[in-house]
């Protein structure tokens, strides 16, 4: 009898190994699957072609922004259109603030005109200052007409 037990014991733990040899086996299968998954999903994202599409990207940036760059014409509009957006402001200030001198000094051009004599006045306005007489003559005019 002794010889039944240990060949049944020996029967029970070669099925038991065949079990468990089973289990391992699709165990290991499994994950065969999943490392050749995951593998897969690794070359599609591969590191060094990422970057080479971002350095890709950057020189095109790059390239359209020299390109751009040597476009006079492109260049010629968008400083036209800054010129305009910011200047405009300062030269409205600018003549505003050069109206008032220039009426100042005209005041004193028109004084030292009437403290000459009334029969040179024209002459005089005309001799010395050719380029505002368009202005001086009619307020001359204007003067004489308000005296008298």
């Amino acid at each position: 009898m002794d010889e039944k037990w240990t060949l049944g014991i020996l029967g029970l733990y070669t099925v038991i190994y065949l079990v468990v040899f089973f289990i391992q086996k699709s165990q290991i299968d499994r994950q065969k699957d999943v490392i050749s998954s995951m593998k897969s999903f690794m070359e599609i994202f591969k590191v060094d072609e990422v970057k080479k599409y971002v350095e890709m990207k950057n020189e095109r940036i790059l390239h359209d922004a020299t390109k751009m760059m040597m476009d006079s014409e492109k260049i010629k509009e968008m400083s036209d259109e800054l010129i305009k957006t910011t200047t405009a402001p300062i030269q409205e200030a600018y003549t505003e603030i050069m109206a008032e001198r220039y009426m100042e000094l005209v005041k004193v051009v028109f004084e030292v005109v009437l403290t000459q004599e009334p029969e040179i006045r024209e002459q005089f306005i005309k001799d010395l200052l050719p380029n505002n007489k368009h202005y001086l003559l009619p307020m001359l005019k204007d003067y004489k007409n308000s005296d008298s």
